[in-house]
């Protein structure tokens, strides 16, 4: 079922399951030494953190990863 923009099911307050952009656009912010300062605007899925977190704590990437590196915002 898909409601019309803006409203909700029951007594939720958000859901972030409706295939509307306002609803599937989150910002992911990186910052620390070795994170290259800026605004990227290229789309990500939520599997590309843990091996770019993997990367920036220097261990090994989770065995059942399947996202890439975000290497665009590395120094």
């Amino acid at each position: 079922m898909i409601l019309e923009p803006y409203w909700l099911s029951g007594n939720t307050t958000a859901s972030h399951s409706t295939p509307f952009s306002y609803d599937t656009h989150v910002p992911v912010i990186f910052m620390g030494p070795g994170i290259k300062p800026g605004r990227y605007n290229g789309s990500i899925i939520v599997n590309d953190i843990a091996p770019t977190l993997a990367t920036i704590l220097d261990v090994e990437t989770p065995s059942g990863s399947v996202g890439r590196v975000l290497m665009e915002m590395f120094e």
